[in-house]
């Protein structure tokens, strides 16, 4: 009988240090947060050094950022991979599709010295990241090292081939073409917000074969190499349904913004407070299906707004100041609506061409702008046969308020314009 409640009570004891035990590691593991399954496994976060990354800029760190980009891929409904603070080396395109690259998750801001972690591209074969349907990366910076050459020519930064990618507070620096679309896959849904590119020397955004409203909010091509200004492009628009560009802004590039006819068509869309400084020419519109452009500066050097191709084209609340050639100059366009611009130059000490120069067109109409007095206001050339230039206002000036050259038998409208002409031309 001795020995039974010996038994029971060593049984009784067992459980009770059995369930002690129990109790205290899942005490533990509610404050810890541990577990035997890792935490990207629940969480979908990965961390690129659990895949062998180094981050010393030394050490080529791109199989191990792959690996992690792939895992990442196979985790259902979507995951993230995270570079920690670090200088990460990469010699072979990474492919992201599904998948969030990430440094930064808050606070990174991509200035000229961002406090982002770094990819640096060690070779020129091909872009250094291959984005896919749903990618996106997020408070990276992008560094190139050009070997003393003027321009190196490295495959594109991030090349575009899927819908819904996503880019923002990124920092690209000295490449030779920033983000580029591949031109023939769809990018709808594409999405660029707060992205900095320093120095491209070809180009800095190509968007094309875009359906869906994209958008770029806040990307700024900034080029400080005389190269850029006679060779970059800030950003080059192709066939585009309904593209969005706010706030964005190009500095010293050959074009700020270049609407072109691609294979697919042309752009559907518009601009809103978009500038471009210190640049040859800042908006050339080759063909446009319809473009609007609201607000913003454009000061040239060449010319700030050139109409060369067909489209409608709406201008309103736009500084157009241009110091080597006319701000505004018309060659063709299916229509151009020009209305609460100002039009001039940048000061009395540059050439003396005339503030607009309206040598062809369908149909262009400009009303309700202010001309200022640093040179003549309008040159009406032989070709142009469809215009009305109304309500507008000359500032007082020795020079020719409007010149009309165009034929007797052009259709055309000239009147209510405000004009004072002063006594003497300046030398």
């Amino acid at each position: 009988m001795q020995s039974r409640n010996i038994t029971e009570f060593e049984q009784v004891k067992s459980k009770i240090i059995f369930l002690t035990l129990c109790f205290t590691a899942l005490a533990y593991f509610a404050v810890s947060g541990s577990c035997d399954v890792p935490a990207q496994n629940t969480s979908g976060v990965l961390n690129v050094k659990d895949f062998g990354a180094v981050g010393d800029g030394k050490a080529d760190d791109t199989a191990a950022i792959q690996s992690a980009l792939d895992k990442a891929k196979s985790i259902p409904r979507g995951s993230s991979v995270i570079l920690p603070p670090g200088e990460y080396r990469v010699t072979k395109t990474l492919i992201i599709e599904n998948t969030l690259l990430t440094g930064l998750s808050a606070g990174g801001w991509p200035a000229d010295r961002g406090p982002m972690p770094t990819i640096r591209v060690d070779f020129t074969d091909g872009p250094c990241i291959h984005a896919k349907d749903a990618a996106s990366i997020h408070g990276i910076n992008f560094e190139y090292d050009h070997k003393g050459e003027e321009a190196r020519k490295f495959g594109p930064t991030v090349l575009l081939s899927g819908i819904g990618i996503s880019i923002t507070n990124v920092r690209i620096h000295q490449p030779y073409q920033g983000i580029m679309a591949d031109g023939v896959t769809n990018i709808g849904r594409l999405n660029l917000e707060n992205v900095f590119i320093v120095s491209a020397r070809e180009c800095g955004v190509y968007v094309t074969n875009a359906y869906d409203i994209p958008t770029l909010r806040n990307v700024e091509v900034w080029n400080l190499a005389d190269y850029g200004q006679s060779h970059c492009v800030g950003f080059r628009l192709g066939k585009n349904d309904e593209i969005h560009l706010d706030n964005c802004f190009a500095f010293k590039c050959k074009i700020g913004y270049h609407f072109i006819q691609d294979k697919q068509g042309s752009t559907w869309g518009g601009m809103t407070g978009c500038s471009a400084d210190y640049s040859l020419e800042g908006v050339v519109v080759d063909s446009a299906v319809s473009l609007r452009i609201v607000g913003g500066s454009l000061w040239t050097h060449g010319t700030a707004l050139r109409v060369s191709g067909p489209g409608r084209v709406i201008v309103s609340g736009v500084d157009l100041i241009a110091n080597l050639d006319a701000a505004l100059i018309v060659r063709d366009c299916t229509s151009l609506t020009v209305t609460g611009c100002t039009l001039g130059k940048a000061g009395p000490d540059w050439p003396k061409a005339p503030a607009a120069k309206i040598e062809g067109g369908k149909s262009v109409l400009v009303s309700g702008c202010t001309f200022d007095a640093f040179g003549p206001g309008i040159v009406i050339g032989e070709k142009a046969n469809n215009f009305s230039i109304t309500n507008n206002i000359f500032q007082p000036s020795p020079f020719q308020a409007i010149s009309d050259r165009s034929a007797a038998s052009a259709s055309k409208v000239i009147q209510g314009n405000l004009i004072k002409k002063t006594e003497t031309e300046k030398n």
